[in-house]
């Protein structure tokens, strides 16, 4: 049985709730775990085809205005050797590479909110794993809370190492705020 149709699936669901109605609880989490790391790794390859694309714009838009400033540079050329027909030529192209650099900066742009979506929607994705990791523990009975050296903690805390320093500015702050500095 597929409990996920969709990784917004994954991110809203109650996994107490789901567990809740299984007869076999074990067997349940299981699966749900099984689908999270498949939907965590597409979310991955998903992150990481949008950043190469991103950069890929970034470069071409990078090209274009070297471009431009190439056909500048050739129309001042033109004109300082009085070819003034070469000249506007050299000015349409650089008009053209310009117009191409302005369409690409809006895909860049577009590019760049696919890429904070996805990394939002990763970091949910891991969340929820973490979630089901501590469900597992819990019916496995043992402590949710206990560091054993397992490979599935292994993985959760590599998992969590990029928030680990966001979760220290924030605890930070908060003694800030706390007077506890």
């Amino acid at each position: 049985m597929s409990y996920f149709s969709r990784l917004t699936d994954i991110v809203t669901c109650n996994l107490s709730e789901i567990l809740a109605k299984e007869a076999d609880p074990r067997a349940a989490i299981e699966q749900i775990l099984f689908e999270i790391h498949e939907g965590v790794a597409g979310a991955e390859r998903s992150l990481n085809t949008a950043r190469k694309n991103s950069a890929a714009i970034a470069q071409e838009i990078a090209d274009h205005r070297t471009q431009a400033e190439r056909w500048a540079a050739q129309a001042r050329e033109a004109l300082v050797r009085g070819a003034e027909d070469a000249a506007r030529k050299a000015l349409v192209r650089k008009s053209e590479q310009t117009d191409l650099v302005a369409g690409l900066e809006q895909q860049l742009e577009s590019a760049r909110h696919l890429v904070e979506h996805l990394t939002t929607m990763h970091r949910a994705l891991e969340a929820r794993l973490a979630d089901a990791h501590r469900k597992r523990k819990e019916l496995l009975g043992e402590d949710a809370t206990a560091a054993s050296p397992s490979a599935e903690d292994s993985q959760e805390r590599t998992a969590d190492f990029g928030r680990y320093r966001d979760v220290e500015d924030e605890l930070a702050a908060l003694k800030r705020e706390l007077g506890q500095e």
